[in-house]
């Protein structure tokens, strides 16, 4: 069975419209885009910047390190194709935003 992890509320969410955490060593990015609550890596693969540091805008976030813009959508980054942020699945349990941490 996958176990879930309690990661924030949609209070936290609501706040900024989006909020980092770390959970079980993972630095983990909730926001919400397109009316959908989404949970993708804060940390870019580049060089581990943050990549929620600065709000969302048109849909991506840019890493505050190198600039690197990623979308908001899938996490790709939009100009280095081998670059991309983990996704992970999320449930919302009343107001409590649970994290899968690991899919095996």
């Amino acid at each position: 069975m996958k176990e879930y992890t309690i990661i924030g509320t949609l209070t936290d969410l609501e706040k900024h419209g989006q909020f980092s955490r770390w959970v079980g060593g993972h630095d983990i990015l909730v926001f919400r885009h397109n009316g959908t609550i989404h949970a993708l890596s804060n940390i870019c693969p580049h060089f581990g910047g943050p990549v929620g540091y600065h709000r969302m805008r048109d849909g991506t976030f840019t890493c505050l390190w190198h600039n690197l813009q990623f979308s908001a959508e899938n996490g790709q980054c939009l100009s280095v194709q081998k670059f991309k942020l983990r996704e992970y699945k999320i449930k919302i349990e009343g107001a409590e935003i649970h994290v899968l941490l690991d899919e095996n």
